[in-house]
């Protein structure tokens, strides 16, 4: 399995030095490649909406011979250290050298949809309309699929080949994600004369220490990430700053987090005197696939096709599908064989690799018999 087509193109595509916002030299390979099967290919203007990109999202159609449309989308962006990748085999795996990451985050969803639509053409088989979306900027808050127009999109159902996890794994759900942000303005004063000012850290702490942080419920997560006060110790802190990141499979739940915070905050001001601003950024909602859904079948089946046991789990962080779904398209995450991603550690099954490609092609031929 190492010498299969889908391995190679795999560490030709790590070896093409990316990053977000700068995704321009493997837009164009995978420009080229969907053009010399006959897809036409488009480059829309999320560039410029993105401060410092170079790229816009790559969409492609390939017309076919059936009613219907299905979706395949994958990410071209990586996280840092994706400069100089150096992939090499270790026993049935493929990893870095261990300076960089692999990227198998997201080229292996990139690579697997290359291949399955090289299948599916060699194939000669019948098939529906093909769409593939390749986005940008995704590892930093989904910004390529946040600009992307999703009109131009007439699959009712579609698979995002961007999750961890042995083949098989099918993610019907994912996290919405909102950013918090607090501000605390209060008084300065010699640390021996504390009546004489207002402090700021204090009425952050009592703030923080008022909503929860952590694991709020099983479908609910908060992570108050710093707490910034950078005052002498003979002094009262006039001004103190806190971030945090709130994550729910529930919109309703992350929407009352979001709402608590602001009272709470508004509440501390009141007490102590202190002036404090509050502001959230919704990044992307959750969303959420019923198991009974045709996406979820077609993946199953699929996956039955190939000899490999489905399994339908709700994802953790947000990934394309959740701004997507938001234009009624019925998707699911699909697993490729990869762990340690983001790290140095990063990890690929080459197996299920190579198995990913033949997914594609399948559920794009099982379509047709829905």
């Amino acid at each position: 399995m190492a010498n299969a087509p889908i391995v190679e193109e795999f560490i030709h595509m790590a070896k093409i030095d990316t990053a977000s916002r700068q995704e321009r030299a493997l837009a164009d390979y995978v420009k080229g490649e969907l053009s010399a099967l006959g897809f036409s290919v488009t480059e829309d203007g999320a560039a410029k909406h993105i401060d410092g990109a170079t790229t816009g999202n790559v969409f492609a159609v390939l017309d076919g011979q059936l009613e219907g449309s299905v979706l395949f989308c994958a990410h071209l962006d990586r996280v840092q250290n994706g400069f100089g990748i150096q992939p090499r085999f270790e026993g049935d795996n493929l990893v870095s050298d261990g300076t960089t990451i692999l990227a198998a985050d997201d080229l292996s969803g990139v690579a697997a949809i290359l291949d399955g639509m090289r299948r599916l053409i060699r194939s000669g088989q019948p098939h529906p309309r093909i769409e593939v979306l390749f986005s940008v900027c995704e590892e930093i808050g989904l910004r390529g699929s946040y600009h992307f127009d999703t009109s131009v999109v007439q699959s009712k159902l579609g698979y995002v080949l961007d999750s961890p996890g042995r083949i098989g794994r099918i993610l019907r759900s994912a996290m919405g994600k909102a950013q918090l942000f607090l501000d605390v303005a209060g008084e300065e004063a010699h640390a021996a004369y504390p009546e004489r000012g207002r402090s700021a850290l204090n009425a952050a702490v009592k703030v923080l220490s008022r909503i929860e942080d952590g694991r709020v419920d099983e479908e609910t997560v908060v992570n108050w990430s710093y707490l910034d006060c950078p005052t002498p110790c003979n002094t009262i802190p006039g001004r103190a700053q806190a971030k945090a990141f709130a994550m729910s499979r529930d919109n309703g739940k992350l929407a009352a987090y979001v709402q608590k915070f602001h009272a709470v905050a508004a509440q501390t001001a009141q007490e102590t005197g202190c002036r404090i601003e509050t502001k959230d950024i919704l990044d992307y909602p959750a969303f959420h696939t019923a198991d009974s859904s045709a996406c979820v079948r077609l993946a199953q089946r699929a996956l039955g096709q190939l000899k490999l046991r489905p399994t339908v789990e709700d994802g953790a962080g947000g990934f394309d599908a959740n701004l997507l779904s938001r234009a009624g398209i019925e998707l699911v995450g699909l697993s490729t064989g990869y762990s340690g991603n983001h790290t140095v550690k990063e990890t690929l099954v080459v197996e299920d690799l190579v198995l990913s490609g033949q997914l594609v092609a399948h559920i794009a031929l099982e379509y047709g018999k829905l």
